[in-house]
């Protein structure tokens, strides 16, 4: 009912604008001084029926743009190829966190703390140049990065790191310590950490790397 209202309302307002508009434009009759400014006689009237002729333009542009028949909630068109189907967030497997937190626990803590917490002021380089372990915590960057780049960095360590990134990585690589099944466990260790809307926003970034 109220869209019906709406769209009766938006028709009835989109005519008297188009109206006005064929009426009292054929009567404007150019000012001869455009460049001064004034006030006062014809002129100011001139003026003001300018205005409303640009209003009237303006609002019967903005008539013809409304989509009166567009269901409420719908997107704009195109709005939903903006950007892919974001698959729902995959449930984590409690052994697999389990697992995940004692290798994490043996191979990881020394470096990035027992709590995930990183090193202190862990945005400084060392004297050396190299990146300090950072957290893997909501505070940290770790879930800026896809689930596949993430893999990559237990797998290879600091040797994945270009050379023009402006620092260098003492991190070790684990792909000849750890097997694929406790790295990914690993991964899900540290997810299980974080809260609902990082988690989100991290498998966002990894399905659309995946597409890439």
């Amino acid at each position: 009912m109220c869209r019906a209202i709406l769209q009766i309302a938006q028709r009835t307002v989109c005519k008297i604008v188009l109206q006005f508009v064929k009426i009292l434009l054929p009567k404007l009759k150019k000012p001869r001084h455009l460049d001064r400014v004034y006030v006062g006689g014809n002129k100011l009237r001139t003026s003001i029926a300018v205005i409303f002729v640009l209003f009237g333009l303006t609002a019967l542009a903005a008539c013809q743009s409304t989509p009166v028949n567009q269901p409420e909630g719908a997107l704009p068109a195109g709005a939903a190829s903006a950007k892919p189907d974001i698959p729902p967030l995959p449930e984590l497997d409690p052994a697999q966190i389990a697992l995940g937190e004692t290798v994490y626990a043996q191979n990881c803590a020394a470096c990035h703390g027992e709590n995930l917490e990183g090193e202190a002021d862990w945005k400084r380089q060392n004297e050396d140049g190299s990146f300090r372990a950072p957290p893997h915590t909501a505070e940290g960057h770790t879930w800026h990065h896809s689930d596949q780049q993430l893999l990559e960095a237990i797998e290879l360590g600091g040797a994945r790191l270009p050379d023009n990134i402006g620092g260098t990585s003492n991190m070790p690589p684990f792909g000849g310590v750890l097997t694929d099944e406790e790295i990914t466990a690993v991964l899900a260790y540290i997810k299980s950490q974080w809260p609902d809307d990082i988690r989100a926003s991290q498998w966002q970034v990894t399905v659309q790397t995946a597409n890439q």
